[in-house]
């Protein structure tokens, strides 16, 4: 039996947080063959196909989807099968409940749902399920600390059983000077609990201070939210002021094209994209909640309440009255995560994770 080998199993490779991460982290493992089983290739959008050079990729979606992945590990004689996201927990949780005999990590990217807009009565009966999964499982990953509390104290999992290992990045150190044209950011998918809203009132105060800022807003569409979003910029009368953009697919031209990321989410399992901004020298404001108090310097009084949007506008129109301010924002908070979050870490971290587990 080849212990070198491991499957990742996902629902899709769309070009998402947790695809993302799961991508740069495959490249990064030196002693660990990855092997992925997918329900959706997405083809027909934006993929992480194109970073997954050199991996074997297996795919089905159908009925004969579980049938497909218990022939894929039998016949690979995968000693590890690991799952990312709901779906994928679901599928190898079944296999694993009736008597396969492979090791099962789940990591968890989310606090799936708890957030606003989500379907409490589909969650609801999915948790069911999942809990026994997860006490079934022969290890969990929780993204943060964050995720790593919600699981013991609202879905009641052994501690024991639950390692944290945040995500991770490219780290690039040097530092590059802003050009400070007064253009505030924001990329994410265009959900409701991803604060959409509050950006946009926060701009509507920013106008009235000061008529020079715009508003670069950034995001896949997945359950038709632009339209409201689109309603309230209008209702606001800022439609010279803020535009909103399709998803970019190369995250760094978007960064480069603005001065600070705003970023007011309800709930975050990790917040990568302003773990992103920080590595592009991006300076961040964004809610005061874990996790991205885990990783965000706040020596400037930059993470904040995101329901004081008074207050929050305020903040950066003080932030932006001063290059030096900016300067130093961007300085702290790139030397917490270049110390801190690299990708390289994260993967050894993993590593030697399968390695434990392998040996005990």
């Amino acid at each position: 039996m080849n212990n070198s080998k491991i499957l990742f199993v996902m629902p899709t490779l769309k070009k998402d947080g947790a695809e993302v991460q799961i991508a740069n982290l495959i490249s990064y493992f030196k002693h660990f063959q990855i092997d992925i089983f997918t329900f959706d290739l997405y083809k027909e959008g934006d993929s992480i196909i194109n970073q997954l050079d050199g991996i074997k990729i297996f795919t089905n979606h159908g009925l004969s989807t579980i049938v497909s992945l218990n022939k894929v590990i039998n016949e690979n004689n995968y000693k590890i099968v690991h799952s990312h996201l709901p779906k994928a927990d679901f599928y190898v949780g079944l296999l694993k409940f009736f008597g396969n005999k492979f090791n099962h990590i789940i990591t968890v990217h989310a606090q799936y749902g708890d957030r606003t807009g989500e379907s409490k009565i589909k969650y609801f009966i999915f948790n069911i399920f999942w809990k026994v999964f997860l006490n079934k499982s022969d290890g969990i990953i929780a993204i943060s600390q964050k995720i790593n509390k919600w699981l013991t104290n609202n879905k009641s999992i052994d501690e024991n059983k639950i390692a944290t290992i945040h995500y991770g990045i490219k780290i690039d150190k040097q530092i590059k000077k802003i050009n400070n044209k007064k253009i505030v950011g924001m990329a994410a998918r265009m959900l409701p609990w991803k604060g959409w809203d509050k950006v946009i009132e926060t701009a509507s105060i920013l106008n009235e201070l000061n008529p020079n800022y715009k508003f670069l807003l950034a995001g896949s569409d997945d359950q038709n939210y632009k339209s409201e979003l689109q309603d309230l910029i209008e209702n606001k009368n800022l439609v010279d002021i803020v535009l909103l953009h399709d998803h970019y697919s190369n995250i760094e031209e978007f960064f480069s094209k603005i001065d600070l990321f705003l970023f007011l989410s309800e709930s975050e399992g990790f917040g990568l994209v302003v773990l992103e901004a920080i590595q592009n020298n991006t300076p961040v404001v964004c809610s005061n909640i874990e996790p991205l108090s885990e990783f965000v310097d706040n020596s400037h009084g930059t993470l904040v309440d995101r329901n004081n949007v008074q207050e929050i506008a305020n903040l950066i129109n003080s932030i932006f009255s001063s290059d030096e301010l900016l300067n130093k924002i961007q300085i702290k908070q790139k030397n917490k995560i270049v110390k801190e979050f690299s990708i390289i870490s994260t993967a050894k971290k993993y590593e030697n994770y399968y390695i434990n587990l392998l040996n005990n």
